[in-house]
């Protein structure tokens, strides 16, 4: 899902504390995340203002409990692919969507629960739209 070539310089610390998430290597509070290399990754591979959108997404929108690895990965691309433009309409699309709901259903699945968490949100995100039939 992430391109293997790091391109971009990341301070991961620097970038949470302006998204108001707190880096830490055990517990789980809101805002509270422990997947450093994961968005050490995120940020070389795609921009430092990238990984603050991704940030920003999931924590300001009542998900701060899912700053897991394999939500952090799939908002991430779900942000690349632009599902939806960044601004407004972006946040309040993920203010209706519960990520740990949607992250308990992913690992049920079989494969990696990043892919999976992009797979069920890519609809609830383009809409329904994307199933109708065009008329011919």
């Amino acid at each position: 899902m992430l391109s293997r070539i790091d391109h971009h310089p990341c301070d991961i610390y620097a970038i949470a504390r302006t998204c108001g998430v707190k880096l830490h290597d055990s517990g789980r509070q809101p805002g509270h995340c422990y997947c450093k290399p994961t968005l050490r990754a995120i940020g070389r591979r795609h921009g430092e203002a990238h990984l603050a959108m991704v940030l920003k997404v999931i924590n300001s929108t009542g998900n701060g409990l899912e700053l897991h690895a394999a939500t952090l990965q799939a908002v991430s691309y779900l942000i690349l692919i632009e599902v939806i433009p960044i601004g407004s309409a972006l946040f309040e699309a993920f203010d209706r969507i519960d990520l740990g709901h949607v992250r308990r259903m992913a690992r049920a699945m079989p494969g990696l629960t990043s892919n999976n968490m992009v797979a069920l949100l890519y609809p609830m995100l383009a809409g329904t739209a994307i199933f109708e039939k065009v008329a011919a």
